[in-house]
């Protein structure tokens, strides 16, 4: 009879499986939420099935964690992370699909948390820049700017520039949350949690009284289930705990890499879906970004090293 599979190959294969789906499941989100926008749907109410999906799910984790106190992390923080990496985030990264092609959203909003949050952790938290950080940074500004530059050039997206800004800002709001996160050495799954419900406790009534009854009933309510399932589901759950377990299994060092890949895959995945073929200039961008991106987690020097 053949030994059975060593642990520390086990472990490598479930971490790369979890690490797989986290960036399928951040790409897949990118393409639906284009999709959704060009099917009807305004960003509000993609943040309304987004949270009320995702609330539902996170709920019970609350609940065993602690309501009373946040799950340990407390009202204030709570709030601020909310702000950060909540509802406002959201808006601000779905309303950029109004203006803006796919390859836009799924090319910029990845690469700036990184580039952001790298800056960040070495200017508060005390980080040191390495070379490959600062070298991949400039090589994935230099994508951004490919890519903003079609934005500019393109007739038919004359006021895709407004929708980078969306996505650029948006970001920011997520590279925040992600270095307080670390700063306050909070666990990730109780943090999604917390943004999660109070996200829905928050915009849901906002929403309904604003909005009212007689506009969600108008809505393509099979678009919107979607939009539910894959922004709340698997974005704000499925991915997130996919990617916390890739952390356990491969270490911080190795899973970082498949968020770098979330660009690239974006826009495949998002071609058959909303029907986008980038341009020369935004694949361009693309391969830069991407470049950039694996310079700046180290990709090529661990391949060098081994």
């Amino acid at each position: 009879m053949a030994d059975p599979m060593p642990p520390r190959v086990t472990r490598e294969h479930w971490g790369f499986l979890c690490g797989s789906i986290m960036a399928l499941g951040a790409s897949l989100s990118f393409a639906a939420a284009r999709a959704g926008i060009l099917g009807g749907l305004g960003a509000v109410d993609m943040i309304f099935a987004r949270y009320v999906v995702a609330g539902a799910i996170m709920l019970p984790l609350l609940l065993r964690y602690g309501v009373r106190d946040f799950a340990g992390i407390g009202l204030r923080r709570s709030l601020i992370l909310t702000a950060l990496g909540g509802a406002p985030f959201a808006l601000l990264q779905t309303g950029g699909y109004g203006f803006a092609p796919l390859a836009h959203g799924a090319v910029i909003a990845p690469s700036t948390v990184t580039i952001v949050s790298t800056i960040g952790a070495a200017l508060f938290l005390r980080e040191r820049l390495s070379r490959s950080h600062l070298a991949g940074a400039a090589i994935v500004l230099a994508g951004i700017f490919l890519i903003g530059w079609d934005g500019l050039t393109q007739p038919s997206g004359e006021r895709a520039w407004l929708g980078d800004l969306l996505f650029f800002a948006s970001s920011v709001l997520w590279a925040g949350f992600t270095l307080l996160l670390r700063h306050w050495r909070l666990p990730a799954l109780q943090a999604t949690a917390v943004v999660a419900v109070l996200s829905f406790v928050l915009t849901t009534p906002l929403y309904l009284g604003i909005m009212g009854m007689a506009h969600l009933e108008a809505l393509p309510l099979g678009m919107l289930a979607f939009q539910g399932l894959v922004q709340g589901g698997l974005q704000g759950a499925i991915t997130m705990i996919a990617y916390s377990q890739a952390v356990i299994f491969l270490g911080v060092s190795r899973a970082v890499l498949f968020p770098a890949i979330v660009p690239a895959l974006s826009v495949l995945v998002g071609i058959p879906i909303v029907g986008e073929i980038p341009g020369a200039l935004q694949i361009g961008g693309l391969c830069l970004v991407t470049l950039g991106l694996m310079t700046t987690v180290g990709l090529f020097r661990r391949l060098g090293l081994r």
